[in-house]
C-alpha cells in the first residue's frame, strides 16, 4: 500500500511540474486528493514532511491554479482544504491556466507598444508579429478545449 500512496504521489508531482510548478504542490495535491474529506494545513503537516509554511504557499497556489477549494471549519477559524473537481478538470487545469496566461501577456504586449511605440535597436516588426499571433493561438486552444469538454463519456 505505501509503494502505491509513493507511486501516486510521483504522477501527481511530475503532473504538477510539468506545468512549472513545484514538486511538492503535487504531493498536496496528491495527498488532498486521495483522503477525499477536506484537510487542514495541521493534518497535511503530518501527512507529508514539509512545513507549515510551505504547506500555506502550497495550498494558496493549488488553490488560485483552481485545482483545491478552502472553507471554514467548523465553529472556529480553521480552514480545510479539498478537491471539488473530478479527474477531467485536474488534467486540463494547466491547459486552461496557460491559456489565461498568455491572454495575460497579450495584455502586457499590447499596453507596452501603446505606452512606447518605437524603440530604437529593437525588431519592432518581428516582436509585434509574434504579439499578433497570441490571439489566434488562444483561440486555437480555447477551441481545442471546448471539443475536449464535450468528449464527457471518455471521463466518466
Amino acid at each position: 500500500m505505501e509503494r502505491f500512496r509513493r507511486d501516486v504521489y510521483e504522477l501527481f508531482e511530475e503532473l504538477l511540474e510539468k506545468q512549472g510548478y513545484s514538486r511538492m504542490y503535487g504531493q498536496i495535491l496528491a495527498i488532498i486528493y486521495l483522503k477525499e474529506i477536506p484537510m487542514t494545513q495541521e493534518a497535511l503537516e503530518r501527512e507529508s514532511d514539509f512545513s507549515r509554511s510551505s504547506i500555506n504557499k502550497a495550498v494558496n497556489t493549488l488553490q488560485n491554479l483552481g485545482y483545491i477549494r478552502k472553507r471554514k471549519f467548523g465553529e472556529g477559524k480553521k480552514l480545510v482544504y479539498y478537491v471539488e473537481e473530478g479527474p477531467k478538470d485536474i488534467l486540463l487545469s494547466g491547459f486552461r491556466s496557460y491559456i489565461s496566461y498568455l491572454e495575460k501577456i497579450h495584455t502586457r504586449f499590447s499596453k507596452l507598444f501603446e505606452s512606447t511605440p518605437k524603440v530604437e535597436g529593437l525588431p519592432l516588426k518581428k516582436l509585434k508579429d509574434f504579439i499578433n499571433q497570441i490571439p489566434q493561438i488562444t483561440k486555437l486552444l480555447n477551441d481545442a478545449l471546448e471539443k475536449i469538454d464535450k468528449l464527457d463519456f471518455v471521463f466518466k
